[in-house]
């Protein structure tokens, strides 16, 4: 499934210094009965220019706050929406740290928003400490009759450790500490990511296995829900060392009451802030140390997991254990992420370098995936710009991000409507991983610097000597995808794959590996991006990509077809790999043959596909009967014209001109002839035997699909007018095959053999012709007889056409039912000559399999045998043998008669019980001795 583009929510304001200055982003929070809620909302400061509140569900600005243009942000922002009921108002409380301040918002407004709200701004400057802040949160605070909708106070934490409490006004510090347990590791370690969660949410996950620590933050408080305290989470990172080591990380654990206002002031740091635990995060193999630049710390209160982030993957610590453990790893050393993050517990969103992708940490998959193009940028300066994710809310399923100067939002939501809002998300299921891996496919992999593993050998079906040979062969081929050798590139093959000391390519029936001819077709096939498209809509239109052939070699590509591999199922499998770790789009309808077409526009390459045996399916078949019937309009067009321009020159040309005045018109006009001449010209390179070969091919393939799947791809595909062209040529292959006109009949028009080649069988015409006729459908005829009556010429035409159609099937019927009779009559012979050719087939010399056959190769036939053609139709013509002059000329084959055998059958039948045993090899040695002629001799040299 695709990754559908962002949707872009806001243009977020420029920081004053554009080379300095940061954007910092954060929450908002509704709090009501000290209960403090997630809104769907976000804060953003931009350096030196203005405080913002965007809504998330109906995007727009809520509000701005100016700030002076050397403010300086050091932390996400913080804002508290609260309704306050005594003065019906609504009051939104918003915080940032400066360097040495802590500055707020207060803004209040009508519930109604009848009324202009009123801003007011506070200020707190810090002064016992130079360390910047690092975290600004709020801490819900019990209900009081003074503020029965619930009060909090602001808990600031710095760089070096100090924590200290304001008050909502920041008129009043409660208290500032440096605890002693922070104290221990302040000169080793500096503050890097801070997280404040609720009591409530902390006991269903955080403290649900540690009893003792709930109690031991609980201190004196006995019952639940009253004062409960908020838990601090500290992340420390050692000074100094980059990249740091993940065993020297600490995170600490403390509990902050709710109420300090009737504590004394002389209260211990045990009143003011209680440790709870200290612990340090395991060691990860293959990950030891993370880089300071791109790493980020996240906390998710839901699963109790400390989620971290860096370039090359994520990592979950699950800190609800005793000692805290490592849940899930995903690491992609080839991949540099911009920004990654958790959007449940088995599925991350990050923006690589090429794409943004859903992926899957469990079982190492992508779910989803978008082009970085595709993701709109304000500017052409934006488009290389990083994307970094900054929030995700669940119960929207979006995912917040920006870029440069944009607020983006990707809506994850499609995969989870399916389960419901009560159920459980359809996430982190092996089925959705099954053909996603994230591993390096086989396209990519560099194969000459290193041997291929144990398991893809296995895959391969390679032995030892086979591996060291087909890595070989991969960085030959690769040589020769870059030089563009064709001629090469077959030796290459024929060389790994050939058999015996001829080295023959292996035939259809033997067994060639399909993993090892996925390989060269993602050499042979690649994706190009469509630049037809010149949309600058690219928040609706995606980039496109188109099918390409970067290298076609002759022999491999067609001992490829004639073996089945070269499919257009492969050959998506084969590009799925090729750009891994990307999602492989799914390709429009008739990629693959407007990919061969383009390759080569001779034709040749796609009547090689179509006449392979594997059938492609119905869309795929109707664009190709749609374009073949484009060309062989366009090539009547062109026949046209060059004969006006010889009628009005007045040039004199018999030959040229005899020719041209015994050729129809073509079959996609709405005349009942069909072009017999081929012009060759710049424009159109294809030949009308390439043509009509292809469009006779590709109707024969359309018969092996069933007939309802076959009108529905006509019908979708094809205009009307190519319909019609379409049932044009199928009367055209009906009177010419011989079911439609008598013996000795003369044809009404001279036919090119072109038209007719191959010959289409009786079942193929009625099956296409019943699916064209249905393609129109009654509509399409209705409308037609409406236009006829209006007095359009091509109405009439139609008119016309259904009448003849009806003549014409009424004599292909009765040609059916007298070939039928004759069966009949002439049965006893044809089981007699089914039978010398069964006899002829199996004691014919076994000719080697190989994939490659020559086009011209015609079968031996007997002197006396020719083949003749009378009214399009083929015809055998047995003449008489030698010696066969006069009487015997004219005998009949004896009725009952079977074809002798040419050797010993190898089984016998007993006389007795009937039953058939194999003979011995001494019984049929016997047996061909005795087989010798009445009069035989032999010559002896001495």
């Amino acid at each position: 499934m695709d990754l559908q583009p962002p949707s872009v929510l806001a243009q977020l304001p420029r920081p004053l210094h554009a080379s300095t200055g940061k954007t910092h982003i954060g929450d908002v929070f509704s709090l009501a009965e000290s209960k403090k809620r997630k809104r769907h909302e976000v804060v953003v400061a931009a350096d030196g220019e203005a405080v913002n509140i965007y809504n998330i569900q109906t995007p727009k600005l809520v509000t701005s706050y100016a700030v002076p243009p050397q403010s300086s942000f050091t932390c996400q922002p913080c804002s508290v929406r609260r309704k306050i009921p005594s003065k019906a108002v609504v009051r939104r409380q918003t915080y940032i740290a400066l360097k040495q301040q802590i500055k707020a918002f207060v803004e209040e407004s009508g519930g109604n928003g009848s009324s202009a709200p009123v801003i007011s701004s506070s200020s707190y400057s810090v002064s016992d400490s130079d360390s910047p802040v690092n975290f600004v949160g709020i801490v819900p605070g019990p209900l009081t009759q003074q503020e029965p909708e619930g009060s909090f106070d602001i808990l600031a934490v710095h760089q070096d450790g100090r924590v200290r409490r304001l008050s909502p006004d920041l008129k009043t510090q409660r208290w500032s500490l440096k605890h002693s347990e922070v104290a221990k590791i302040s000169s080793t370690h500096s503050v890097n990511a801070c997280f404040l969660v609720e009591f409530e949410d902390a006991k269903k996950s955080l403290l649900k296995r540690r009893q003792d620590l709930t109690a031991l933050a609980l201190g004196s408080l006995t019952d639940n829900g009253v004062d409960e305290p908020s838990i601090l989470l500290v992340v420390s990172h050692p000074n100094g060392s980059d990249p740091v080591k993940l065993s020297d990380v600490k995170v600490q654990m403390f509990s902050v009451p709710s109420d300090v206002t009737r504590l004394e002031r002389s209260i211990d740091e045990s009143q003011k802030m209680r440790h709870l635990l200290t612990i340090s995060i395991p060691e990860v193999s293959g990950q030891e140390t993370i880089e300071r630049q791109g790493s980020q710390w996240y906390f998710h209160s839901g699963s109790a997991g400390l989620n971290l982030t860096f370039p090359h993957g994520h990592i979950n610590f699950d800190l609800s254990q005793y000692a805290p453990t490592l849940t899930s790893k995903f690491i992609l050393e080839n991949e540099t992420f911009s920004s990654i993050m958790r959007i449940s517990p088995q599925s991350v969103i990050g923006a690589g370098q090429s794409m943004i992708a859903v992926y899957d940490t469990q079982y190492q998959s992508i779910q989803r995936s978008i082009a970085v193009s595709d993701v709109p940028a304000s500017g052409s300066s934006s488009v290389k710009a990083p994307t970094t994710f900054v929030s995700y809310f669940a119960r929207l399923g979006v995912a917040l991000a920006t870029k440069n100067n944009t607020l983006l939002a990707f809506d994850l939501s499609s995969s989870n409507l399916a389960a419901g809002p009560l159920k459980r998300p359809r996430d982190g299921l092996l089925i959705d991983a099954i053909g996603r891996g994230i591993g390096p496919s086989y396209a990519q992999s560099d194969l000459s610097s290193k041997k291929l593993r144990t398991e893809d050998a296995a895959v391969f079906g390679l032995t030892a000597k086979q591996t060291v040979r087909w890595t070989q062969l991969t960085n030959d081929l690769r040589e020769c995808v870059k030089s563009n050798n064709a001629s090469d590139f077959d030796t290459a093959v024929q060389r790994f794959f050939g058999a015996g000391d001829s080295k023959t390519l292996p035939g259809p029936g033997k067994f060639v590996n399909s993993e090892l001819t996925l390989f060269l077709l993602t050499l042979i096939f690649s994706l190009k991006e469509d630049n037809s498209q010149n949309s600058k809509d690219t928040l609706s239109a995606p980039t496109a990509s188109r099918l390409s052939i970067a290298i076609w070699p002759e022999r491999t590509c067609q001992w490829l077809i004639n073996i089945g591999h070269l499919s257009q199922a492969n050959v998506e499998i084969a590009l799925r790999r090729s750009i891994k770790p990307r999602i492989l789009q799914p390709l429009p309808v008739g990629s693959f043959v407007q990919g061969l077409v383009d390759s080569d526009p001779t034709l040749q390459r796609l009547n090689s596909v179509l006449s392979g045996r594997v059938v492609l399916s119905t869309d795929e078949l109707a664009y190709a009967l749609r374009l073949f019937l484009d060309k062989a309009r366009s090539s009547a067009i062109i026949l046209e014209e060059a004969r006006a321009k010889l009628l009005t020159s007045g040039e004199t040309q018999p030959d040229h001109d005899e020719e041209m005045a015994d050729s129809p018109t073509d079959p996609t006009t709405n005349s009942n002839a069909l072009v017999t001449t081929t012009t060759t010209t710049t424009t159109e390179p294809a030949t009308l035997h390439n043509i009509y070969k292809g469009l006779n091919t590709t109707l024969h393939k359309l018969h092996t699909h069933p007939p309802a799947a076959l009108t529905t791809a006509l019908r979708s595909a094809l205009t009307r007018s190519e319909l019609i062209s379409m049932v044009h040529h199928l009367r055209l292959c009906l009177a010419t095959s011989g079911h439609t006109t008598r013996f000795t009949e003369n044809p009404p028009t001279p036919i090119s053999p072109d038209q007719t080649n191959p010959a289409l069988p009786l079942d193929t015409i009625t099956t296409c012709l019943n699916a064209a006729i249905d393609a129109i459908g009654p509509s399409g005829w209705i409308a037609a007889a409406g236009a006829a009556a209006s007095g359009e010429p091509q109405a009439d035409n139609s008119q016309d056409l259904i009448a003849d159609i009806k003549s014409e099937i009424s004599a292909a019927l009765a040609g059916v039912e007298e070939a039928t009779y004759l069966t009949g009559i002439l049965r006893e012979y044809l089981r007699y000559t089914n039978s010398v050719k069964a006899t002829a087939s199996e004691t014919s010399p076994a000719v080697s399999e190989t994939a490659i056959v020559p086009a011209t190769e015609q079968p031996v036939t007997p002197a006396n045998v020719r083949y003749e053609k009378l009214n399009g139709a083929d015809l055998v013509v047995f003449g008489a043998g030698d010696g066969e002059d006069g009487e015997a000329a004219g005998k009949l084959l004896p009725l009952s008669l079977k074809a002798a055998a040419q050797d010993v059958s190898k089984t016998k039948v007993k006389k007795e019980t009937g039953e058939v045993r194999a003979r011995s090899s001494r019984e049929i040695g016997y047996l061909r001795r005795k087989a010798v002629g009445k009069y035989s001799f032999e010559r002896l040299f001495v």
